[in-house]
């Protein structure tokens, strides 16, 4: 009998124990997740892949701006996993992480402040590496299922308020003349590129005088041809894409860019943004024999915006000529003071997160070309030792193992240089 209470005993105390457990495990909330189809290569330059569905749909879904997300590329053949991704309205990651990207989506009120979501450049979501070909190094195929789901609501949201009201207008009257530089310079994002090593009124960098898409072609038109450009590199578009810019209206406005093309003074390269890349590299010495071979004078090169792909460009060529960091970096963030009245002055936290984000990472990989140098333990170079000969050095060594022969690098440096 003393035997049987004690089994009973235990037993009690064993459906207790279930029981405490049982009223502790309450069903967890299943996290925010969506599985999409993936459409294509992303139609920009950034070579990523669309997903089946609108930035606004996404949204709505109750993913925000500023939120780390787990995301799941598969097929039948293929697993790729990403841990912590950012969904971002701009690409505001180092070069090569992922990120989720509403491309302009959300206008800023003033900064720091709630977002009002007003409009998207995007037609779909996009999935990337940034600067780097996620659809071609991966081999990412229309086959494979995006699967989203949110790990963190806004993990990511002090980069986003900090630079996520960093957008535009495309239009004119929204703009005015600043620092002694015109109205339609500043719109159409033109200047000579300018240091104390490089000839005066000889390069040029600008938005595209062919893509209106962002309403500055006609603009960057008359500045070409008050400037007497000569030869032009469009970094941006295959012949393609100039077909199809021919059907706009606008195209008939555009008449020193096609006395250009007509004469055959437009290289067409279409680079996509992943500067690091051979193909990148290969087309930019393509694109500067060409212009050599037609014995430029004045170039102007330019992508879409003339910012990215433009701006390490701009690093490699002001570089080549041993410019010092500070007239590069200054070269550099007009385009943002330009686009976005984004200074120093005005903003020195974003302004000192674009630096880091994007011009010091161009220019660190830029210095891996110079074995003379030696990387820290993160990669990146000290950049107050470096000199304008280092500069100089990596440039002529990137151009150089793209395929530029000494002659031709001797040539574009007598072009360039003081």
């Amino acid at each position: 009998m003393k035997k049987f209470f004690a089994v009973l005993a235990a037993l009690c105390l064993l459906l207790s124990v279930i029981g405490v457990h049982a009223e502790a495990a309450e069903p967890q909330e299943a996290p925010l997740s969506v599985t999409l189809d993936v459409l294509n290569r992303g139609a920009d330059a950034f070579y990523g892949c669309d997903v089946n569905i609108s930035i606004k749909d996404f949204i709505a879904l109750g993913f925000e701006l500023g939120d780390a997300c787990n995301v799941v590329l598969e097929n039948e053949l293929y697993r790729y996993e990403f841990k912590s991704v950012p969904f971002y309205n701009g690409y505001y990651t180092k070069t090569g992480d992922p990120l989720l990207c509403g491309y302009g989506y959300a206008i800023k009120e003033n900064r720091g402040d709630d977002y009002q979501y007003t409009r998207t450049d995007y037609p779909y979501l996009r999935f990337c590496y940034n600067n780097r070909e996620m659809w071609n190094l991966l081999h990412l195929t229309t086959d494979m299922k995006c699967t989203i789901t949110l790990v963190e609501q806004g993990g990511y949201e002090y980069e986003q308020k900090l630079v996520g009201g960093l957008t535009y207008s495309k239009n004119f009257e929204d703009y005015e003349a600043k620092n002694g530089i015109s109205k339609e310079e500043v719109f159409a994002n033109f200047r000579a590129v300018r240091s104390e090593a490089m000839k005066e009124n000889v390069l040029f960098r600008s938005a595209s005088p062919f893509d209106n898409a962002n309403n500055r072609a006609p603009y960057v038109n008359e500045l070409a041809k008050a400037n007497g450009i000569d030869y032009v590199l469009n970094l941006a578009d295959s012949q393609k894409k100039i077909d199809k810019y021919k059907e706009a209206e606008v195209w008939s406005q555009l008449d020193y860019s096609q006395k250009l093309l007509d004469n055959d003074q437009v290289c067409l390269m279409a680079m996509s943004a992943a500067y690091e890349g051979a193909a990148y590299q290969s087309a930019l010495v393509r694109g500067l024999n060409s212009a050599l071979e037609h014995n430029a004078t004045k170039i102007l090169f330019h992508c879409t915006e003339g910012k990215d792909r433009t701006g390490f460009v701009g690093v490699v060529l002001e570089s080549l000529c041993g410019a010092t960091y500070e007239e590069m970096l200054n070269d550099y963030m007009v385009t943002y003071d330009n686009y976005y009245s984004l200074t120093e002055e005005s903003d020195k936290t974003a302004y000192d997160y674009i630096v880091d984000l994007k011009f010091n990472d161009m220019i660190n990989y830029l210095l891996t070309f110079d074995s003379s140098l030696e990387a820290k333990g993160d990669g990146t170079y000290d950049l107050a030792a470096v000199t304008p000969e280092n500069y100089a050095t990596a440039a002529r060594n990137l151009l150089s193992k793209a395929g530029m022969s000494n002659d031709n690098l001797e040539a574009l440096t007598a072009l360039l240089k003081k």
